[in-house]
């Protein structure tokens, strides 16, 4: 049992509709994320490796607005199409700004169950 507590992870993955992360001058694809990383799209040559720290820009893109946020970052895992990040501890405004992320996600799911 305590594997699985080791192997647990700290935060609820998302996945990233319409959300494209700014890494280093190049936009990516985020596959998903959570308030501890991401996981975003590259190609083998993204020059991106385990252990680099960077600054990453996040766009969340819904239909009336664009959450952008700001945030350094760690590489932990490269691999042939994607690379994984985990975020510096969050400030409070970082924090926030997720939050409204967040909300917006599922008030976006609530409208569209409303129409289905």
């Amino acid at each position: 049992m305590k594997l699985a507590e080791e192997h647990r992870r700290k935060h609820v993955r998302h996945p990233a509709f319409q959300a494209e992360a700014l890494v280093g001058g190049r936009t990516y694809n985020i596959r998903d994320w959570s308030m501890g990383g991401i996981f975003f799209d590259t190609a083998p040559d993204a020059r991106l490796t385990a252990g680099d720290s960077v600054t990453v820009t996040l766009k969340f893109r819904f239909p009336h607005d664009t959450i952008s946020i700001q945030q350094q970052a760690l590489i932990t895992r490269t691999a042939r199409r994607g690379i994984a990040a985990e975020f510096a501890p969050l400030q409070g405004s970082v924090r926030r700004q997720f939050e409204r992320v967040l909300d917006s996600i599922y008030a976006q799911s609530f409208l569209e169950s409303q129409i289905a």
